[in-house]
């Protein structure tokens, strides 16, 4: 369930999360409401607002610990994408001094490659399926084109193993994104996120016994900063993947072949 509201575009994100944390309010409200006719009301009512405290510092530093691995999931698969680019780039420039042939076929393989990326790489991110078993066409080719060329002179020894070297660059940042397009936010952390929610509108209810509209607006404006974190969350949790906010191969397809 979760995996398929994050799947979604930004808006209805925004809509399913906000929809689902005030609904979860409504209940609070409705269980507080029910609370106030009872015997025990004035028991639970006695509830000091201390208990927020701790809530609220436990539910801070789960989202702040969450903040934080999403954010710099998202720095690094803009960086994987700028560095498989640069590095294919690189290799392009270093073959100018290798033979026609040579430059030709390592040419043509990395343009399989950059075809590949868009076509298969992507899409398979996207839809989560993208794995490490399947070696990517072309540049594997390219690097045995270069490989198995012989230099004949002191500069093609040079340009040969620094286009080798960007080659596999290219090929260790495009498994970098690839792991990457597997992290995500686990269920059971979603849970607690949401587990704290409760407990922390629950307390607000009771807190609030018989004061109804000190309840509502209470439980609307914990509700919206709640929904606003998660929304955030969501939007950047899976950058290589469909919903939210996603990282495309443009800098891949800037790369222009002459």
């Amino acid at each position: 369930m979760l995996s398929w509201v994050e799947s979604q575009d930004t808006p209805m994100i925004v809509v399913l999360v906000f929809a689902f944390c005030y609904l979860l309010a409504v209940v609070m409200f409705a269980i507080g409401a029910l609370i106030s006719r009872l015997a025990i009301a004035h028991h639970v009512n006695a509830t000091t607002p201390a208990m927020l405290t701790p809530l609220g510092v436990i539910a801070g530093l789960v989202i702040a610990f969450l903040a934080a691995r999403v954010w710099a999931n998202v720095d690094h698969a803009h960086v994987y994408v700028a560095e498989e680019a640069s590095e294919i780039r690189q290799a392009m420039l270093l073959t100018e001094v290798l033979p026609a042939d040579v430059r030709a076929g390592v040419r043509s393989d990395i343009d399989r490659y950059l075809r590949f990326a868009e076509t298969e790489d992507w899409p398979s991110m996207l839809q989560g399926h993208a794995s490490l078993r399947k070696l990517p066409e072309g540049l594997p080719d390219a690097l045995k084109t270069l490989l198995t060329f012989v230099p004949q002179q002191p500069g093609q020894q040079v340009a040969q193993d620094h286009a080798a070297t960007a080659i596999e660059r290219a090929l260790n940042a495009r498994r970098n994104r690839i792991v990457l397009s597997q992290a995500a936010i686990s269920p059971a952390q979603w849970a607690v996120i949401f587990v704290l929610d409760s407990l922390i509108l629950l307390t607000i209810a009771m807190l609030h016994v018989g004061r109804h509209v000190t309840t509502v607006v209470n439980l609307f404006v914990f509700s919206t900063a709640v929904a606003a974190c998660v929304v955030l969350l969501m939007i950047n949790d899976r950058p290589f993947t469909s919903g939210g906010i996603t990282v495309l191969p443009t800098s891949l397809q800037e790369i222009h072949l002459p």
